[in-house]
């Protein structure tokens, strides 16, 4: 839903700060006032033009700014792409030099992306606006949703998409030939690849058995200082021995005996310690053929990922690709029997799925025809006739059917295509209807109805209004309208008026209060505020206030 909407300098518009609630906001002022002006702002904030044009006269810029809630989609969206995601506010400006910007949670962002934020959540309905009910190449999608397939529609486009791969491999094989050239150069790759015997994760052993090499390389230096340290004539260990020879005589002192003993005893353990250091250090078991042998199958590694521009994992795959290609050749009549038997398998599971997921749609049909029609009829469109018509058309993931919603508004019309109803009325309140049914299994949250009860009255002004407050049960609805049976079913009510104030015009916006708001339908149904208009407006917003019970 949208939260709260600031405008400044605007067209007729000085300054406006709005919070908006959830349910029915309705918006009434004289004509002119500027009503559809605050719903050309909603739609300039999911991705419509701005320009200069709609700066207000003497001001340097216009400034529109919503906040909306956050749903998971967006806040996804704004995670993936950088944004902080624990609200979601777009601010739009342009100045008179013509700069524009556009920000998202106060961080620069492109038109297109704030429309994939907003875009499928905001429904914004004019009179004859071509939007997605109109459109028959949305109908399917929407039977869908009512349907509730999900599952199956998941189901079939793996089918289809196992059948298209399928008869894509049999397509290249029937299609592609290959001269004697051609398969030359494909025996030589796949013996150059298999006459290595690659393996993948054998580069990085040969490297670190190579790096291990070099480092006992370095160790060879401290293996020589420390023999010498130890082992010569004049070395530690020789010293230490002498001393043991020694120590027999030593030990009769007894105020030097444990000393000694402790000193004999060291040359011990230091002798084990020293072997074990030796023996580490000058145990080099690998020779300069053996380095050379991995230093050259290291190159070859290396060479043959270079021509191939590809890692070890990939050249073995292309070696594999490879030999199914040549045997696809080589027994070119085998192998396109066998694809084309596969082929034809899965296109068979796939039609199985479709006409399952068909089925459904038809016997839903029946459901959803019946769902607008009551619907009509409390729109005072008891005569119409809803149809949804079926035709086979080309195979695709969502099956084969082709949809279309057909009307007919009036006995004796013949069945036509929405956006063929001529009506203005009969459109509005026929839109009015679908969107019943269909504006939640949309994914939307805010609905806008601009002035779409022109040409209606009476009864059916007032069913309108009480439709779209069913819909406010569901997601956020604004209307603009001129009626007091529509205006009287909203939740919140805002008036619109123009000042004129020397040679400045402006536009302001006003929440009204219960009082206000019965004064504001008494104008609206008599243009005059009497005791007698006073006193129906309050009948008129009671009983709309009943209906909804």
């Amino acid at each position: 839903m949208l939260q709260k909407l600031y405008v400044k300098d605007y067209i007729l518009i000085d300054e406006v700060n709005l919070s908006f609630d959830n349910g029915f906001s309705v918006f009434t002022g004289e004509t002119g006032a500027g009503k559809s002006i605050l719903i050309d702002c909603v739609s300039i904030l999911i991705g419509e033009r701005l320009n200069t044009s709609m700066i207000r006269n003497g001001a340097k810029k216009t400034v529109i700014e919503g906040t909306f809630d956050l749903n998971e989609t967006n806040r996804e969206l704004l995670r993936e792409n950088g944004y902080k995601c624990d609200c979601l506010t777009v601010t739009r400006e342009i100045s008179t030099d013509g700069k524009s910007s556009t920000r998202v949670n106060g961080k620069n962002a492109s038109v297109a992306f704030v429309r994939s934020l907003l875009e499928d959540h905001i429904d914004i309905h004019s009179q004859r606006d071509n939007q997605y009910l109109l459109n028959d190449k949305y109908h399917l999608n929407l039977l869908d949703r009512f349907s509730g397939i999900q599952n199956e529609l998941e189901e079939l486009k793996n089918q289809y998409d196992a059948y298209r791969q399928a008869a894509r491999k049999y397509r290249d094989l029937s299609e592609n030939e290959y001269n004697e050239a051609q398969l030359d150069i494909l025996r030589y790759q796949l013996n150059e690849i298999e006459k290595l015997q690659l393996k993948e994760g054998e580069e990085d052993d040969i490297k670190a058995t190579l790096k291990h090499f070099d480092e006992r390389e370095k160790l060879q230096e401290a293996h020589e200082k420390i023999k010498k340290l130890f082992s010569d004539d004049e070395g530690i260990l020789s010293n230490l021995y002498e001393f043991t020879r020694m120590s027999s005589s030593l030990s009769e002192f007894s105020e030097i005996s444990q000393n000694v003993e402790n000193i004999a005893n060291a040359y011990y353990a230091i002798s084990d310690d020293y072997d074990a250091i030796i023996d580490f250090l000058g145990n080099d078991d690998m020779d300069m053929n053996t380095i050379d042998e991995l230093n050259g199958r290291l190159f070859e590694i290396q060479r043959i990922k270079r021509k191939y521009n590809s890692d070890v994992k990939a050249i073995l795959q292309k070696a594999q690709d490879i030999r199914n290609q040549l045997k696809s050749v080589e027994n070119r009549e085998e192998v396109l029997n066998e694809l084309e038997s596969e082929m034809n398998v899965r296109y068979e599971r796939y039609l199985k799925s479709a006409e399952k997921v068909s089925d459904i749609r038809k016997q839903k049909a029946i459901a959803l025809e019946k769902s607008v029609i009551n619907e009509l009829k409390d729109l005072n469109l008891e005569k119409a006739v809803f149809k949804t018509d079926f035709e086979r058309g080309k195979d695709s993931e969502k099956g084969f059917d082709k949809v279309t919603f057909l009307i007919s508004m009036n006995p004796g019309q013949p069945l036509r295509e929405l956006s063929k109803v001529a009506s203005g009325g009969e459109l509005s309140r026929l839109m009015l209807g679908l969107k019943t049914v269909f504006a939640s299994l949309q994914g939307t949250e805010l609905v806008i109805f601009d002035e779409i009860d022109t040409g209606v009255s009476g009864y059916t002004a007032f069913n309108i209004g009480l439709k779209m407050h069913q819909i406010s049960e569901k997601m956020q609805v604004f209307a603009v309208t001129h009626l007091a049976s529509v205006a009287a079913h909203g939740d919140t009510h805002y008036h619109i008026t123009k000042m004129d104030d020397s040679d400045i015009t402006t536009t302001e916006v006003t929440r009204l209060d219960k009082k206000q708001r019965i004064s504001e339908l008494a104008v609206i149904s008599s243009s005059n505020l009497t005791d007698a208009s006073l006193k129906a407006a309050e009948e008129l917003l009671e009983k709309a206030s009943a209906s909804h019970k």
